[in-house]
């Protein structure tokens, strides 16, 4: 997309490896109610990545018959899930991601990021990643109404960077993820990790790894 005015790019799955954070996460879960599961990757991706927690609470109660309610047992697994993000060992950024944000800077293209995720977990991996100041706007899940696959999160970061959808562009790794950006009239590019390869992601272009996405942008 050479008239490219802004850049927003996802968080979980496409700047930090942070499935493995989460699906972990789920499976502490199961252990303390006395369940020991490990999911596959094919298993995860399906039925966890890019759709929100509070649906991943409640298939895990139809699935393994947990008692409580989803809602507390959403809150248990946000604990834990914290908790695993304040080891910076558990922050592994996805390959090709600083290189990215420092080429996007040199060509003077601002930066948003637009998460499903909340507020205070998003600040805490890019506080982790040391990469908060590269963004002019960030906006979380509970920044707004409605989360992915809602386009809200996209229109509030456009808005913020004062560009017109048109002319931004969204980098996203699942299909959740491109639809909000479509939704909001962003052009996409995906790039999917191991988890959402599966999916139909229907983006306007697809890369192979973020080191492939700047020639996307100015070629």
């Amino acid at each position: 997309m050479k008239q490219a005015q802004a850049v927003i790019l996802d968080l979980d799955g496409l700047m930090i490896d942070s499935e493995p954070v989460h699906q972990r996460a789920f499976e502490e879960l199961l252990a303390r109610h006395g369940i020991d599961h490990e999911f596959t990757v094919e298993e995860y991706g399906r039925h966890f990545v890019g759709i929100p927690v509070k649906e991943n609470a409640e298939w895990l109660v139809t699935h393994f018959g947990l008692r409580g309610a989803p809602e507390e047992l959403l809150a248990e697994r946000e604990a834990i899930y914290e908790s695993l993000l304040e080891d910076s060992s558990n922050l592994v950024p996805m390959p090709g991601v600083f290189a990215l944000l420092d080429a996007l800077r040199a060509r003077g293209l601002p930066l948003g990021v637009a998460s499903g995720s909340p507020r205070g977990q998003v600040d805490t991996i890019l506080r982790g990643l040391k990469i908060t100041d590269r963004f002019r706007a960030v906006v979380a899940g509970d920044d707004v109404p409605h989360t992915k696959p809602a386009p809200d999160v996209y229109l509030r970061a456009v808005e913020q960077l004062g560009v017109a959808p048109a002319r931004c562009v969204a980098i996203e790794d699942s299909a959740t993820g491109i639809t909000a950006a479509k939704a909001a009239g962003l052009y996409a590019i995906a790039v999917p990790n191991r988890y959402t390869a599966h999916q139909d992601l229907r983006a306007d272009v697809q890369a192979e790894s973020l080191d492939q996405v700047l020639p996307l942008l100015v070629g």
